[in-house]
Formats: structure tokens, C-alpha cells, sequence
């Protein structure tokens, strides 16, 4: 397997751990789910332009990407089990 960065398909936040009330940031993208009790007040994505402008430079942007998108998809099909 070639040698990647280390943010190699951490472009989005990890969605795995549920964080309320503190930003979860992947290298691109971030994201803030508000709760209060039990009740979600707010949800804000955040783009870090440089950070983004940066990932379109990388050689390895494609693949980053598709990795990235798979790993969504994955979480968003066990939200529906």
C-alpha cells in the first residue's frame, strides 16, 4: 500500500463518535450537534477553506474522496438498522 498523509481520509468528522455539544473536525469539514436535555436544539457544518483548498491540491484526492464518501455512506446505512 503507498505511503499517505496522515489526514488520508479524515476529511470529514468522524462520525462514529456522537459528540453534543463540542465539535467533532475532520480536516476539512467540521461539525456541532447543540442538545440540550434530550432534546437537539442546533446542528452547524463548518467548512475550513484552506484546509479544503488544500485537500484539492493533494495527489491523492480522488481516492481520499472515495474513501471518505465510503466511509458516510457505511455510517448513514447502520443509522437505519
Amino acid at each position: 500500500m503507498p505511503e499517505r498523509k496522515h489526514c488520508y481520509g479524515q476529511r470529514m468528522p468522524d462520525l462514529s463518535h456522537e459528540q453534543l455539544n463540542q465539535r467533532n473536525e475532520g480536516k476539512a469539514f467540521g461539525l456541532l450537534v447543540q442538545s440540550f436535555g434530550v432534546v437537539v436544539r442546533s446542528r452547524a457544518v463548518t467548512v475550513k477553506a484552506d484546509e479544503w483548498e488544500d485537500c484539492l491540491k493533494c495527489s491523492d484526492y480522488r481516492t481520499c474522496y472515495d474513501l471518505c464518501m465510503a466511509r458516510l455512506q457505511l455510517w448513514q446505512s447502520l443509522q437505519e438498522y
